[in-house]
């Protein structure tokens, strides 16, 4: 019963780790769990940095992940919760659930707290399933393409000329390849960036000519709904490392994910700024914004919001994923009624 008189026994020996710091990310609590997982005692712990103790807690982790991760998090401090599955290699691979919130607090001036939890059954399941999406995704995309070849041919008049009706039922069919393509290509990519074998061709890139190159192939679509795309810029954008493939298309999930909720005559407006070390891209639309209880599921898979156009809901998964593969952040913010505003930050790179 002594347990459960005193609150801080509960603390010491609940089964997650749990650190606190202060806003300048220096240890000022560590429960007996993180203290065993990191194998120091607290008079060593207390008061060094969360990346020290992040590096006590990964000193066998041959892959490192984790402590990348706990670096990420002192980059672009979380405004919420935010969580994240990360495996580990020590040397069998398990899997440790990292959370990171502000901690509100009468003591500090600011503080954050962190968990960490053992989810290796999860993170093996994870592993099963994105292996058995790539391969049936694989699979699939093969006589799909073989298909969508044959469709394009009777269309254009291969086997003579096609009735007004056969038309038009085979221009329903390729459009309905079209999307199961685009889903599968997708699929793809989300079972790639999970399972770490998604590569980036990482190289110096200003955002700008990225930005200008998604909007070009987005235009024809946004002429269609009548809806109009609007680039602002503040003031000098400094160059980022980044894969200029993959952020062309982050700033075309985001673009297109805005269009889906645009009504005709509205305004998108994407604008690039400076912002302390990093460079921050905003996307907003003028559409009916995203109910509070939903914010935080729009970057969950196949997550579409009501009234949204058709899309394999997978965007802003992907969109998430590549940014934190680019160690920037992304998020959202809406209020009902008053559109919807996605943002991201990558860092600034360093001086040549």
């Amino acid at each position: 019963m002594e347990i459960l008189s005193n609150p801080a026994n509960i603390l010491e020996n609940f089964p997650l780790g749990i650190v606190i710091t202060d806003e300048d990310w220096r240890v000022r609590y560590a429960n007996g769990t993180a203290l065993s997982s990191a194998g120091s005692p607290a008079n060593e712990v207390l008061g060094e940095h969360i990346s020290l103790f992040a590096s006590r807690f990964c000193r066998l982790d041959t892959r490192g992940e984790l402590l990348r991760y706990i670096v990420h998090i002192v980059s672009f401090p979380p405004r919420e919760l935010e969580t994240k599955l990360v495996p580990v290699q020590t040397p069998e691979k398990n899997f440790v659930r990292v959370s990171a919130r502000p901690f509100p607090t009468g003591q500090l001036p600011r503080a954050y707290l962190f968990t960490f939890g053992d989810s290796t059954h999860e993170g093996n399941v994870d592993e099963m399933k994105n292996e058995f999406i790539s391969v049936v995704s694989h699979e699939i995309r093969t006589p799909m393409t073989s298909i969508k070849g044959s469709l394009e041919l009777l269309l254009g008049g291969y086997a003579g000329e096609l009735p007004s009706e056969a038309g038009e039922l085979l221009g329903i069919s390729l459009t309905a390849v079209d999307r199961l393509i685009r889903l599968i290509n997708d699929l793809l990519d989300v079972a790639k960036i999970e399972s770490g074998k998604m590569e980036l061709h990482m190289n110096r890139l200003n955002v700008i000519d990225c930005v200008k190159k998604s909007m070009r192939s987005i235009r024809s679509l946004a002429e269609a709904q009548k809806v109009s795309i609007d680039a602002e810029q503040d003031g000098t954008i400094p160059d980022v490392f980044g894969d200029r493939d993959r952020l062309e298309q982050i700033i075309t999930n985001l673009l297109s994910n805005a269009l889906k909720y645009s009504p005709p005559e509205s305004r998108v407006i994407i604008r690039v700024q400076h912002v302390n070390n990093s460079i921050r891209v905003s996307v907003s639309d003028q559409g009916p914004g995203i109910p509070p209880q939903q914010l935080d599921r729009v970057f969950d898979r196949f997550h579409q919001l009501e009234g949204a156009k058709k899309g394999t809901g997978l965007g802003m998964t992907i969109s998430r994923a590549l940014i934190e593969q680019h160690h920037g952040r992304i998020w959202v913010e809406s209020q009902p009624g008053q559109g919807a505003h996605f943002f991201f930050e990558l860092p600034v790179a360093a001086p040549e």
